[in-house]
Formats: structure tokens, C-alpha cells, sequence
């Protein structure tokens, strides 16, 4: 009985009310329209990147974590930093910083970089070697010259490209050394099996130590590759995917009117309900 009352009652109070409420809903609307039209559109893309600052550091070592990946978090940081100027306004200083002329460096309203992460076995988020860069521009030509900015950025920093230029510089020597070894290896393991004058009994002795030269030769081969390909795809930026050039600005106009309306509709029923209670306290 009482739930079937208090429905009585809202239905009374909206029938009174209706119309003054109608009127904030409406003008929320209005509003919302009016300021998607005066708001510039923009054009937001996406794109993937990864960089080895951090390897190049020496910061992360892969081969002693569970799941072998390089830390993000410098250029990360780096990326970011180019956002904060975005936020003050600076555009002088973001077109040095990114190479581009002034009217170029006007139209970039927004860049971001996030860690990415996926899921293991137990649903816990582990940390991926990419990161993801989110960039709002108002001219969609723009997003390749932002794109060429950020990688001049990244490869002419002085503390990037020191680092850069050391490991490229450190990983042929460090290959040539593990060649010198597997070579050293693989000669010790053929003279042990040529010995002519093993006794019988040492063959197995023999056997065990070729198999644990094999291994060996094995891991540094491995080790080798790795530095090779690291070597051949490790830079302080590069882009796993590239931003996409969109023809279309990113419409916000439903995300606006909706935000707008639903907020002066409970403006609007805040001050009805009000306005009705006075009105019956009044009788």
C-alpha cells in the first residue's frame, strides 16, 4: 500500500512538474548541440610503438625476468613529457622539440603514451615491451608529421643517442668474443672425440663431456642470435603499428548532448521538487 502511494505520488508530482522539468531537459540539449558546433573538431589515432632505451640502459636485463620483456617506462616518460607542453599551451616549444613548423605544432591538441599489459594464465596483468600512443590533432594531415616528429625526438635526444650508439657500438664486439668461444669450444669437443688412444673404459667419460661442449655451443649460438636481433630491431623508438590517418573528425556530439541533457534534466527535477514542496507547504 505504501509503495503503491509513493508511486501515486510521483506520478502527481510529474504531472504538475512535467513541463518545468521539460524545459531544463530541452535546454540541455540545445546546449550540447550548440557547444559540439562551436567545439573544433579533432581527429584522434592510435598507434603501437616499442623502444630499447631501457635495454640500452641497462636498466632491465630480459633473460632474468619470468616473462622476458623490455620496460617501457623512460620513453614512456619521454612521450609524456612532450604532453605536459601540449597542456601549457607552449606551442613554440613543441614545434622545436618536434621538429615542425608553428602552424603544424597548433593543430596537435593532445598526446599520450600508455603501458600496454595481457593477460596470463592466472588473469594477471603483465606488462607487454609496447606501449601505446594516443595523439588528437584538428588537421589530419598533420598525423604523419607528428608521427616523424616523435621518432626525431626520440633518435636525436642526446642521452637516447648516446646509449643508442653505445650498444650498437658494444654488440659487434660482444658477438665477435662469443664467436671466438664457440670456436674454442667446438675445437676442444673435436679433439676429444679424435683421441685415438682413449681406453675403453673412458668412452663414456668422454661421451658426457662432448654432450655438455654441445650444450654450450648451443646456448652461445642462442645468445648470439639474440644479441643479433636485438640489434637489428631494438632503436630508441620504432613503431609496431603506425598511426592511422582518419578522413573523419571523432564525433562527440551523442557523448555531449547526453552528458548535458541528463545533467540539467536532474537540475531541473532537483529544483521541481522544490518548487513543489513550497507549493503544498504554501496550501
Amino acid at each position: 500500500m505504501d509503495i503503491f502511494n509513493l508511486l501515486k505520488s510521483l506520478l502527481n508530482f510529474f504531472q504538475r512538474q512535467w513541463g518545468f522539468i521539460s524545459v531544463f531537459f530541452i535546454t540541455g540539449l540545445l546546449l550540447g548541440l550548440a557547444y559540439d558546433f562551436a567545439k573544433t573538431p579533432y581527429y584522434e589515432t592510435k598507434a603501437i610503438a616499442t623502444s630499447g632505451l631501457s635495454y640500452f640502459e641497462g636498466i632491465i636485463d630480459p633473460s632474468e625476468l619470468d616473462y622476458p620483456i623490455i620496460d617501457q617506462k623512460v620513453a614512456i616518460d619521454m612521450v609524456n613529457a612532450v604532453g605536459s607542453v601540449i597542456e601549457s599551451s607552449e606551442y613554440e616549444v613543441l614545434a622545436r622539440i618536434l621538429e615542425l613548423t608553428p602552424e603544424v605544432a597548433n593543430t596537435i591538441k593532445f598526446i599520450e603514451a600508455e603501458q600496454l599489459y595481457e593477460l596470463d594464465l592466472e588473469n594477471r596483468r603483465q606488462k607487454l615491451s609496447q606501449f601505446q600512443i594516443v595523439i588528437k590533432v584538428t588537421d589530419n594531415q598533420s598525423i604523419p608529421l607528428v608521427s616523424n616528429g616523435l621518432y626525431n625526438y626520440f633518435n636525436k635526444n642526446a642521452y637516447a643517442n648516446k646509449n643508442y650508439t653505445l650498444f650498437k657500438k658494444q654488440s659487434p664486439e660482444l658477438m665477435a668474443y662469443l664467436d671466438e668461444e664457440i670456436e674454442d669450444l667446438k675445437s676442444y669437443r673435436n679433439n676429444i672425440k679424435n683421441k685415438s688412444d682413449v681406453e675403453l673404459s673412458s668412452i663414456s667419460i668422454a661421451n658426457d663431456k662432448s654432450e655438455l661442449l654441445q650444450n654450450q655451443i648451443i646456448q652461445l649460438y642462442e645468445r648470439k642470435q639474440s644479441i643479433e636481433r636485438d640489434l637489428e630491431l631494438l632503436q630508441p623508438l620504432s613503431y609496431v603499428s603506425s598511426f592511422a590517418v582518419f578522413k573523419h573528425p571523432k564525433s562527440r556530439i551523442l557523448f555531449r548532448i547526453g552528458v548535458l541533457s541528463v545533467g540539467f534534466l536532474f537540475i531541473g527535477f532537483v529544483i521541481a521538487l522544490f518548487r513543489d514542496v513550497n507549493a503544498i507547504v504554501r496550501q
